[in-house]
């Protein structure tokens, strides 16, 4: 037994330990032998045997349900479900209405029909099922028949499809409305054409098939939220909300506080909320993705009245060889060989700037040479019938995101493979005489790079500015090409954006100069052309690429289909951009130079696959494939880093578990629910056992409590039912996330548990593996030190089991915080009589360094600061000076210096190692003036965007992805400059560095191109310290630099300084990219002053906070887990201040120093400290027993009560 946790019974949500949380989640309370049950639904009887079932009669209810479900499933289908199927099975009996997104074959309607024969044969409930089409409606019917005969079940089906005849049609009308039936299954044209007579019911389960056909109708979602049991009223208030939250949006744009919005949302909120409680509403599923659901008013009711977001087709999973070749004079001979060679299934894409006209062309020469193709230009789904069929072997468009070929199009047994006709880029005007705002967003994402960096600021404003008001409708356009046109002017929001269109207009205008011109022709990666007297930019479209090569690799029920990419190199400017774009948006992009026989290999592989596809249609797949696609529940730290991951993927969807969003995502092996825990989840409680730790004979057990937060003054604490600080009892409490993540775990095949790679991360993670074991037992750990596409699946592929040793590490941290914290805390409570007083070990000898600074820095020193006649500039500490120092500058000039013994010396300078920890904060301390909680915030956003690698470590090791990232970016940069270096230390841990090779200048550029895109916005500050990170990192992997140093003497008077200084660069190396600061040589001999002053200086500098930190690192106290958190704490007490970003200590930091170093020395000496935190690093690597440390802990604390007793209560 490690931990008890309070709250965490299943049962009665009382106290439990954690060994009983591993076994059954059942207290001693509730029952005491738990050894010989054997399984759940034994402990449940058990339970109701002795009179105990309390809260775990829910729990009983759903497992009995599901049971029930799966053997009725069975016995209809006459198979088990799959793990899908079983993962939407069980939240179709918790009762959540969800989204489906998932590939063909993998029994999603099946699903629904099954269910509602289960609602209507089990719990007479009404059903309704919704398809597209007539022809489904009959199958649907057919299926509900089979499986009804197979249960022995005579449920009241009616059914409506065109092919019925009239009399049939009106007999299904009149028992419609009269309620007459169990499940009811049309079109969803049905639902237009006859909804006041569907209004007349209330369903229970809502199956929609097909989504996107669906929402052609947007109205639809109105009618379904009618016949699920809300109101118009309340449909009404929803829509209100809306309006409210984009208001509140648009105020925190501009900058303006949304506070009373917010008080009226949550208030519309909680009347939602109140009113699906006091309700009955039915349970909406829908099956399958859209492309249509822009996020719409409309489509944004599901997610406020039902808790989730229609969901996106996964776009991003790719498993695509990607071949390339040199494009000849005769590009058409060139697509025909191809073809002719790997056959049909072949989508072939022309370059938008060649446009309709080559398409056409291409569709001719191919005809004409007997291959079947048709040129696709607009959504027609009888011609894709006939591709599916065999009709026609190739399409042809044009290579856009717009194009309906490259988007929207699921054929995954048919389309084997893409060609490009060409590199795929776009032709954009270089003019500023443009109306159009997303043509004049276009023209400044591409420019930007080439300005200098004021209008590069500019640029970068107008750009943001331009997104926000996009997407516009055509009356708008219209009027402000008017307007623009004529000179009109305009108000309100037309007015805004004429204004802004005006202003870009004017911008370019100004800043499309000769020069910038002659930069773009000069450019690896943009081209330009002069057409018509006019230049136009030709540069890479990324996107288009990504989303039609994306076409020949679907998900399917057997993982993500294997396609090929063949594309022929018409521009190697394009081709270039296109390569470097590609890496910065995906990470899965190998270019293969094109080898008929290597792509023969591949496109075997690509046929098994189309072969597997075609067989699990046909029903004869083996199990193994069909159940390949396993769900799983991902849990990190914060919102930012799930919505990071999220976005690896494609589009997440999103949904609502109580207070928890959920984003929810496809990878191919699995469906992702990715959540946040928003850090810590429990702490340890202040009023059971020896300050919140349960004292036994032979150990010592922490007792947990959700941590609360107080919604009134912010303060944070466990084990109250009211704030400590201001007595309210108005909080949030972690209680709610937990009991939302047990109702995930329910869902769910798996559970990964991705929180930091520390001994922080790896508690939080053993909280949450305790708190969700009870209800499902499949829990891994995954780690990871950056948050990459690449880094994440490997992690996943890595799982592994929590770090017990590290997890006991931490709780002898938290403990010896805790119980030294307290106990030296009460002492000063008593002497001070102030409760907002603290003690801690590491930050009482902090507390004296500084203070010792502070007091050395009160000290004072006389320096002359000269500059001699040759412009040098040196200095003399406390000189003595032939005149009173009031005549200094009467008489400066009389004196003369003379600079002796000159040496000259050839050095090899090296670069400084990648940041640490505590180097990065010294760095950010010093150079940006960052306070360490801001810096360390700062690194926590990088690390969270998958900018950087995890920042609180030790090491400089860089491993061999970190090479790799510094030699694609100096092999472009500085290709001479490449000197790989691990900088190896014990430890998994890595040195702090970008993910990727950008610099800051290419991701703000990236940026406003919006080919990179975070979901946090990237500040001022996060790109200093980037840049930083990233300088640092690569000049440790660049060459030494040989310099050229002077040394030599400088007299004044009696007065001698040594000075030396680097003159100049011999050899280059890392100092091309870190500039070394070079002084101008010097000569021997006399030399009068120009200047001279004398100044009164401390005789100590004060700290700055980094370079406390770089101590604390040096004398071995503290870790970075922890470095920023003890400067904030010494901060908040007061006991130090900030004077111009140095750190001052105050008369209650002397006092409260001087009072602990005089009683307590021995507990809070720096010796003591050092040797404690080596103890916990050796419970980290196994080499010490936790327990042992901690009775020796306690055994310390009850020494300190002896020698000083006292009798201070809780400030509480």
């Amino acid at each position: 037994m490690r931990s008890i946790y309070n709250g965490l019974c299943i049962n009665c949500k009382g106290f439990i330990s954690d060994d009983r949380l591993l076994k059954w989640g059942i207290c001693e309370r509730c029952l005491g032998d738990i050894e010989d049950v054997k399984n759940f639904r034994e402990l449940l009887n058990v339970l109701i045997e002795h009179g105990k079932l309390y809260f775990a009669k829910d729990l009983l209810s759903f497992q009995s349900r599901f049971s029930d479900f799966s053997k009725f499933f069975k016995k209809a289908v006459g198979q088990r479900m799959w793990s899908l199927q079983e993962a939407w099975a069980k939240r179709i009996i918790l009762g959540r209405s969800f989204s489906i997104v998932a590939p063909t074959g993998v029994g999603k309607t099946v699903l629904g029909i099954v269910s509602a024969l289960y609602f209507a044969t089990k719990e007479n409930k009404k059903s309704y099922i919704i398809v597209p089409t007539a022809l489904l409606v009959q199958q649907v019917v057919d299926k509900l028949r089979f499986f009804s005969e197979r249960l022995n079940v005579s449920p009241v089906v009616l059914y409506y499809h065109g092919a019925l005849r009239d009399s049939e049609k009106r007999e299904v009308l009149e028992n419609t409305a009269k309620g007459c039936f169990n499940i009811l299954v049309t079109t969803d044209r049905f639902l237009i054409d006859h909804f006041d007579i569907v209004r007349g019911n209330t369903f229970d389960f809502v199956f929609v098939d097909d989504v996107d056909s669906f929402l052609k109708s947007p109205k639809n979602i109105d009618k379904i939220l009618l016949i699920l049991g809300f109101d118009e009223k309340i449909i009404t208030s929803a829509f209100n909300l809306l309006d409210l939250v984009k208001e509140a949006n648009r105020l925190r744009r501009i900058g303006k506080s949304p506070d009373e919005l917010l008080k009226k949302i949550e208030s519309i909120r909680g009347r939602i909320e109140q009113y699906k409680r006091n309700g009955k509403m039915g349970l909406l599923v829908v099956s399958g993705a859209t492309m249509r659901a822009k996020r719409t008013k409309r489509i944004q009711l599901f997610h406020e009245l039902l808790d989730f977001q229609i969901g996106f087709k996964p776009e991003f999973l790719r498993n695509i060889k990607d071949f390339y070749m040199e494009a000849e004079a005769t590009i058409e001979e060139q697509v025909l060989k191809i073809i002719k060679v790997f056959g049909g299934g072949c989508l072939l894409f022309v370059p938008s700037t060649a446009g309709k006209e080559q398409a056409i062309r291409l569709d001719e020469y191919l005809r004409a040479h007997g291959i079947k193709s048709k040129v696709y230009m607009k959504m027609d789904e009888k011609l894709l019938e006939n591709f599916q069929s065999g009709e026609y072997d190739v399409l042809i468009g044009v290579a856009s995101f717009r194009s309906p070929l490259a988007r929207g199009i699921d054929l995954p047994e048919r389309i084997r493979y893409v060609i490009f006709a060409g590199v795929p880029r776009l032709e954009i005007k270089l003019s500023w005489d443009e109306y159009s705002p997303s043509k004049i967003l276009t023209l400044l994402k591409n420019i930007r790079e080439f300005l200098d960096d004021k209008a590069q600021e500019k640029a970068t404003q107008l750009i943001n500015n331009i997104r926000r008001i996009l997407p516009l409708n055509r009356r708008t356009l219209d009027l402000i090409r008017s307007a623009v046109g004529q000179g009109l002017k305009l108000e309100g929001f037309e007015g805004y954006v004429c204004n802004l269109i005006l202003n870009a207009r004017q911008f370019l205008k100004e800043a499309i100069t000769p020069e910038v011109v002659a930069k773009i022709s000069q450019s690896k990666e943009v081209s330009l052309k002069r057409k018509d007297g006019e230049f136009y930019l030709i540069v890479a479209d990324p996107t288009a690429y990504v989303q039609a090569s994306g076409r020949a690799s679907r998900l399917f029920a057997g993982g993500i289909t294997r396609g090929a990419s063949i594309l022929l190199v018409d521009d190697e400017k394009a081709f270039y951009s296109l390569k470097r774009r590609l890496s910065f948006m995906m990470v899965d992009v190998s270019w293969i130079k094109f080898n008929t026989k290597i792509a023969s290999k591949w496109f075997e592989k690509i046929d098994e696959d189309r072969k597997i596809i075609q067989d699990i249609k046909a029903g004869k797949i083996v199990k193994r494939i069909k159940d390949f696609i396993k769900t799983a529940l991902l849990v990190v730290e914060s919102p930012t880093k799930a919505r990071t991951i999220s976005k690896f993927f494609g589009k997440p969807s999103k949904r609502r578990i109580g207070g928890l969003t959920v984003f929810e995502v496809s990878m191919g092996e699995f469906m992702l629910n990715i959540v946040a825990s928003m850090g810590h989840i429990y702490d340890l409680v202040i009023e059971n056992g020896f300050h919140g730790v349960k004292v036994e004979e032979k150990r010592f057990v922490p007792i947990y409590d959700f941590i609360n937060k107080c919604r009134k003054c912010g303060e944070q604490f466990s084990g109250l039912e009211f704030c400590p600080k201001c007595k309210s009892t108005d909080f949030q409490s972690k209680k709610d996330i937990v009991e939302a993540l047990r109702a995930l775990a329910l869902e769910v095949n798996y559970i990964f548990i991705a929180t930091d790679p520390d001994i922080e991360g790896e508690k939080i993670a053993y909280d949450i593996y305790c708190s969700l074991y009870p209800l499902n037992r499949r829990i891994e750990r995954l780690e990871f030190h950056e948050i990459t596409k690449k880094a994440f699946i490997q992690a996943i592929k890595r799982r592994r089991n929590i770090n017990f040793r590290m997890v006991e590490a931490q709780i002898v941290r938290r403990i010896e915080d805790r119980w030294i914290g307290f106990e030296l805390s009460r002492k000063l409570w008593i002497k001070f009589r102030n409760y907002r007083l603290s003690a801690g070990r590491v930050q009482t000898p902090v507390l004296g360094w500084i203070i010792d600074r502070t007091l050395g820095a009160r000290k004072k020193k006389k320096v002359l600061f000269a500059t001699l006649s040759n412009n040098l500039r040196v200095s003399f500490e406390n000189p003595t000076l032939p005149f009173p120092q009031n005549k200094l500058a009467d008489s400066f000039k009389d004196l003369r210096a003379k600079i002796t013994g000159l040496e000259e010396e050839e050095r090899v300078i090296n670069p400084p190692p990648p940041y640490t920890t505590d180097t990065m904060l010294r760095d950010a301390s010093t150079k940006l003036n960052f306070s360490a909680s801001k810096a360390m915030m700062l690194a926590q956003d990088l690390f969270e965007m998958g900018l950087c690698t995890y920042h609180r470590t030790d090491a400089t090791t860089v491993s061999t992805t970190g090479i790799n990232v510094a030699r694609e970016y100096l092999q472009d940069k500085y290709p001479l400059m490449l000197s790989p270096k691990r900088y190896a230390m014990e430890g998994a841990h890595e040195c702090i560095r970008p993910t990727r090779p950008i610099d800051v200048q290419q991701l703000k550029n990236l940026i406003s191109l919006g080919l990179l895109r975070f979901p946090k916005k990237l500040t001022h500050e996060h790109l200093q310290l980037y840049d930083l990170i990233f300088t640092r990192f690569i000049t440790s992997q660049m060459k030494a630099a040989r310099v050229l140093y002077q040394k030599f003497r400088v007299t004044l008077d009696g007065n001698e300084t040594s000075v030396e200084h680097p003159i100049k660069i011999i050899e280059d190396g890392f100092n091309l990219l870190a500039p070394i600061k070079l002084a101008q040589p010097v000569h021997e001999g006399e030399y009068t002053l120009k200047d001279a002053k004398m100044v009164s200086l401390p005789a100590v500098s004060l700290f700055k906070e980094g370079e406390v930190i770089a101590l604390m690192k040096e004398r071995g106290i503290g870790r970075p887990s922890t470095y920023s958190k003890i400067i904030s704490t010494i901060l908040d007490r007061r006991y130090v201040i900030t004077v111009k970003n140095k750190l001052v200590s105050t008369k209650l930091g002397l006092r409260v120093y001087e009072y602990l170093s005089s009683n307590f020395t021995d507990y809070v000496s720096e010796e003591t400290t050092r040797r404690l935190e080596s103890i916990i690093d050796a419970i980290e690597q196994g080499r010490v027993d936790y327990q042992e440390v901690l009775r020796n802990l306690y055994n310390e604390i009850l020494r300190i009560r002896e020698e000083h007793p006292s009798q201070a209560a809780y400030p509480y």
